[in-house]
């Protein structure tokens, strides 16, 4: 990626490219620590409300956060499925809370440019409610799920927005459950199963 910085030489005004390199990837803590400060401003992500449904029994609820950069991407394109690119920086978490609302885990996405060109530049990671790590960086099963919404940039919107069908989401799930408040949102919209 190139910035145009104007110079001035012998009076002339010259462009000059200047390379911008791409910032090292956090580390797991360094992202769990980003995360943290969304999660104590509830920084809920554009488009979205706190205690959404997910679709398994183990994240019956959802909420999502986003940074200031996300949602800046939300807002210009009129919502999360018109969001075709975020922007360097831009971070998406998912906190996941069984039937009680109790915290089971966060998921997050963090572009950077220059991290995986080929799925988008955003690194995926999963913790435990305190923080401990599941996963993190080029998740193969998280970027198999999310290129179903490649056009928007990998970012999926909630229920009932978007589904996934009950035939695919067995797929990625095989030894869970699907929740049954999902499985009826499925009969109700069935336009709105990612296809």
């Amino acid at each position: 990626m190139h910035r145009f910085v104007p110079s001035c030489t012998a009076g002339l005004l010259l462009t000059l490219p200047v390379l911008s390199l791409a910032a090292p990837a956090p580390t797991a803590p360094q992202l769990w620590h980003q995360i943290e400060t969304l999660r104590k401003t509830h920084a809920i992500m554009a488009g979205t409300k706190p205690y959404q449904l997910g679709s398994r029994t183990v994240d019956a609820y959802t909420i999502d956060l986003a940074n200031q950069s996300a949602n800046g991407a939300i807002r210009a394109a009129g919502g999360i499925v018109k969001t075709t690119r975020y922007p360097n920086g831009a971070l998406v978490v998912k906190e996941n809370f069984n039937l009680h609302k109790k915290l089971t885990g966060v998921t997050a996405m963090l572009k950077l440019n220059g991290y995986d060109k080929g799925d988008r530049n955003w690194i995926m990671a999963a913790y435990s409610p305190a923080g401990k790590l599941v996963a993190y960086g080029k998740v193969p099963a998280c970027i198999a799920c999310h290129t179903m919404v490649r056009k928007q940039d990998f970012v999926f919107a909630p229920p009932p927005t978007q589904l996934i069908s009950a035939a695919v989401w067995k797929g990625f799930f095989p030894a869970q459950t699907i929740s049954p408040a999902y499985a009826k949102l499925l009969r109700q919209h069935p336009e709105a199963i990612i296809k």
